[in-house]
This record gives C-alpha cells, structure tokens and sequence, in this order.
C-alpha cells in the first residue's frame, strides 16, 4: 500500500471514529505518524483529501458493483446489493463512514450527488419492477448505516441474508 492510500485510509478512519469537523491535515499526520509536510506532499489541502476519499470510496465500490454484473434481470441492481454487501465483509466501514459525512462538506455532497444520479438512471433502467429495485436498495442503504455505527453481528448476518434473498427473487424475476 502507498503512503497514499495509507493517508486517504487513516483519514477515512478518522471520520468514522470523530467526525469530519475533527480531521485536519496537522491532526492525519499526527495519526499516520508523518510529518505535515509529508501530507501536504499529497494533499494540499483539507479539500482536496476530501475529493480524493470521495473519490477513492466511490472507485472502490464501483469497481466493486462491475465484479458482481451478471446476466438476468437486474443485473446492476442485483450488483449494487451485493457490493454494498462486499463493503462489509472487506471491513470497508471507513469508506462508509466518507459517505455519510460528505452530507457535511460541499463539494463531497457534490460529488456523491453526481455518482447518486448516476446510479439512479441505471437503477431506472434495470428493471420494469421499480419498487422492488426500491426496496432493495432501502435494504442496502439501512445495511451500511447500521454497519457504520456497529449494529450486532446476528443483526447484519439477517440483513445481510435478507438482502441476498431479494437479489434471488429480482434474479428469478418475482420481484
């Protein structure tokens, strides 16, 4: 791993145990053991680390989305469910924690806005069932929050399989 990703991981970290308002440049070199000058060789500002963990959260779980494409109905709905399942099982809850809290910062909200519509047209076009694509993605959506802020292990297992299930039943077309 770069000192990079180090710094964009420590960061996201950082968010996810004291908020986006407590993250500062001087505070991550501190955490990552670096000096400040070695976070600004990488991030000029506090700004632009926020762009590039947006960025990074939302490459990971894209790539994420395209590894679970199938044939069948709803394919990137079916994808979607299943990479937000990936976040969890790869300890990935930081990268949730970048999502959540880009509603505190401007140009992350704009980001994740942009990648939101995005999704939204492909969620629209997957499928004639919308509330079914709906519910899902209400599931995925409950599933992070309660993985962010460490809901029991047997309350994510039946999530987890209940979102596995409305995967097989878009999948077997009952939607």
């Amino acid at each position: 791993m770069s000192k990079k990703q180090l710094l964009l991981q420590t960061a996201a970290q950082m968010i996810r145990e004291d908020g986006i308002s407590q993250l500062s440049l001087e505070r991550l070199a501190t955490k990552a053991g670096i000096t400040k000058a070695g976070v600004l060789y990488h991030f000029d500002s506090k700004a632009n680390l926020l762009r590039q963990m947006n960025e990074m959260a939302i490459e990971t779980f894209e790539t994420r989305i395209i590894d679970h494409l199938s044939d069948g109905p709803y394919p990137f709905t079916r994808a979607y469910a299943l990479a937000t399942l990936d976040d969890v099982d790869h300890g990935d809850t930081d990268l949730i924690a970048v999502f959540i809290s880009s509603q505190e910062d401007a140009a992350s909200e704009s980001i994740w806005s942009n990648v939101s519509t995005g999704w939204n047209e492909r969620f629209a076009a997957d499928g004639p069932d919308q509330d079914a694509i709906l519910k899902l993605r209400l599931l995925c959506d409950g599933f992070w929050f309660a993985a962010l802020y460490g809901y029991s292990e047997s309350f994510k297992d039946r999530a987890a399989t209940l979102i596995r299930e409305a995967c097989d039943e878009l999948l077997e077309g009952g939607g």
